[in-house]
């Protein structure tokens, strides 16, 4: 009895240190996040069950991101900026992130960091 309460509280502590070590890990994956700058035309975008964030950069020639050719990113960021910024050509610098939904499983979003007009 006594070797099966100790085996238990082993693999136990063997679970919460592989959780421990798993979160570690997903955290310097973070940190290790794509910075990239784009040049394209702010345009706002709408989705039946809302799967997007509202706003793309239809970028001028395509690039790749994480391996796949982009024509135009999804950007998050401050949706007051965007606004004023609807339609114009603008400069953005982001980190790469990625989404999952329903209708599309993964997909790119850019988390803007800064934007600029007239790039």
């Amino acid at each position: 009895m006594k070797r099966l309460l100790a085996m238990g509280a082993l693999l136990g502590l063997v679970l919460l240190c592989a959780g421990a070590w798993a979160k570690t890990a997903a955290a310097a994956a973070d940190d290790k996040a794509e910075v990239i700058e784009l040049t394209g035309i702010l345009v706002k975008v709408s989705a039946v069950g809302a799967e997007t964030t509202g706003w793309e950069l239809h970028l001028v020639s395509p690039v790749m991101i994480d391996g796949q050719s982009v024509q135009a990113g999804e950007l998050d960021g401050d949706a007051h900026k965007f606004q004023k910024l609807e339609n114009l050509r603008i400069g953005v610098k982001g980190i790469v992130t990625h989404r999952q939904g329903t209708e599309m499983k993964d997909r790119i979003v850019i988390k803007v960091q800064k934007i600029k007009e007239n790039v």
